[in-house]
């Protein structure tokens, strides 16, 4: 479970719902739906953040089995058609709730969107469960499909779909990219309440996820969005920002209707880069809006100026990809071009300001060894993000590093439907030059080494190990020294300290 809204879903929902069509969505989130801990769980046990009571909120899951809650809504509402969005890793646990359908209603169509069709479309169609794929963005696409259901007209030839009908398979190509100042704001009235309440920094919020942009700058190695481009190659510009006033208006509807007092922006870039598209959000946002947020920021697009312009109309929080200290690492395995300077420019800039930071970090890549992890760490130290987010690396279809996991013999994808939604929870990749043992005790001590004193460090290499003596050390003195010296990091109050700054300046 991760209490991040399915913002894809409200688009297409919201554009759905424009062109009359009755619609409903049934939400994963908040069932129990493996053995796994939820997300918010996972980091709280890895020392990432310390969680407030979040039973409190209902933001733990429940008992309930998902697949009867399920199937007792589909024969409630006893559809035309079921779609899921699909990604890696949890793309074997969507296709589950498909093949329900077909059980139970054979007649039902079905169709799967998502990451995980654009970038394997073939994959996907070949399952027995699946009717239909929708290829890249699918507000346009579903909305033709559902219109020409109702007026019983032809489904095979829809720009972004492919369909299996009557032994054939139609694969038909992407249409235009969408201006994404045309696409109606996303549907947020369809979520479960509880995906307003989201803890950061140790409290918990009436909170937003929002999306300024699509689509990304940069090919990074691990990420798909090298392979979206590749999709749409001459329909568009893959990388879009909304109009300004278009976008802080559709901020202060959700703000009013839903009574917030935070946003949190999941955008892969936040558009630092934009002189004047920054200034005319800031003049408007600081007007309409005035609600602390948090953005995500790619280090080569940083600067002082920009970045002061944002934290002075309310940005609190900032989400930097630092993603290895190995330099090597990040230009040949990873793909990103940066020296260490940069990063630690940022978050030396944002603790100057009073302004929380994070750190995104992984471990377990290709050819990384003990040695590289160290560096990560170093790195941070050095760095002084407030907080470092931890995932092992996955490797994820339509990536340029999956490719290369595969060519190197370093993960077996027929053993995929058995390894899902354990980017925090164990390394898929089986590395020649580090177990996944040794890979599972650094990553469960990574904040020791990150927050504590060298001093400590021969301890914390103990503690990596699940041994008797390891784990008293971790828990009679690593532990207490940790959250000793994490307290006020672990706890801010956003919404006190973006008082505090208002009145500074």
């Amino acid at each position: 479970m991760v209490t991040r809204m399915p913002l894809g879903l409200g688009y297409i929902v919201a554009c759905l719902k424009k062109a009359h069509h009755d619609v409903r969505v049934f939400d994963t989130t908040f069932y129990k739906c493996s053995e796994i801990k939820s997300d918010d769980l996972l980091r709280e046990a890895a020392l990432q953040v310390k969680n407030p009571d979040l039973t409190k909120y209902g933001l733990v899951g429940e008992e309930t089995d998902v697949f009867k809650k399920f199937i007792q809504e589909l024969l409630e509402f006893s559809p035309d058609m079921v779609g899921i969005s699909v990604s890696d890793p949890n793309y074997e646990f969507g296709l589950d709730f498909l093949r329900l359908v077909k059980k139970l209603k054979p007649d039902i169509l079905t169709i799967a969107g998502g990451p995980t069709p654009t970038v394997s479309p073939d994959e996907v169609l070949k399952e027995e469960c699946v009717d239909m794929i929708c290829i890249g963005e699918a507000e346009e696409a579903l909305t033709e499909l559902c219109s020409n259901m109702d007026n019983k007209k032809p489904i095979r030839d829809i720009k972004n779909i492919w369909i299996k009908e009557a032994g054939q398979v139609y694969k038909n190509a992407v249409r235009d990219l969408q201006d994404i100042n045309e696409i109606p704001a996303p549907d947020l009235s369809i979520l479960d309440y509880r995906h307003f309440m989201r803890p950061l920094g140790g409290k918990v919020y009436r909170m937003a996820t929002v999306m300024w942009t699509r689509g990304c700058l940069y090919h990074c190695h691990y990420c798909a969005n090298s392979s979206y481009v590749n999709v749409y190659k001459g329909k568009g510009s893959f990388y879009r920002i909304k109009d300004p006033e278009i976008f802080v208006k559709e901020l202060k509807d959700i703000k009013e209707k839903f009574n917030l007092n935070f946003l949190f922006f999941v955008d892969d870039i936040f558009p630092l880069h934009k002189k004047e598209i920054i200034e005319k959000f800031c003049e408007l946002y600081s007007k309409e809006v005035d609600l602390p947020f948090s953005i995500n920021l790619h280090p080569l697009l940083v600067t002082e100026e920009q970045l002061k312009k944002v934290f002075e109309i309310g940005c609190v929080n900032i989400c930097v990809g630092l993603e290895s200290g190995s330099t090597e690492i990040r230009k040949k395995i990873l793909g990103r071009n940066y020296e260490d300077s940069k990063i630690i420019s940022i978050f030396k800039y944002a603790n100057a300001n009073n302004i929380r930071s994070s750190s995104f970090n992984m471990v377990g890549l290709p050819h990384e060894t003990r040695e590289d992890i160290m560096s990560t760490i170093e790195l941070n130290k050095k760095a002084g993000p407030t907080s470092a987010t931890l995932t092992f690396f996955h490797p994820y279809r339509g990536t340029v590093l999956r490719d290369r996991c595969l060519s190197e013999g370093l993960f077996d994808s027929s053993e995929e439907q058995n390894a899902e939604n354990v980017y925090r929870a164990e390394s898929r990749l089986n590395l020649p030059q580090i177990s996944k043992e040794e890979l599972r005790g650094l990553f469960n001590t990574f904040q020791l080494y990150f927050k504590l004193p060298r001093e400590y460090y021969a301890m914390i290499q103990l503690a990596e190990s699940d041994t008797e003596l390891g784990q008293r050390l971790l828990k009679e003195v690593l532990k207490p020294k940790f959250e000793e010296l994490t307290k006020d990091e672990m706890e801010w109050d956003f919404l006190n300290r973006r008082e505090s700054w208002k009145k500074l300046i």
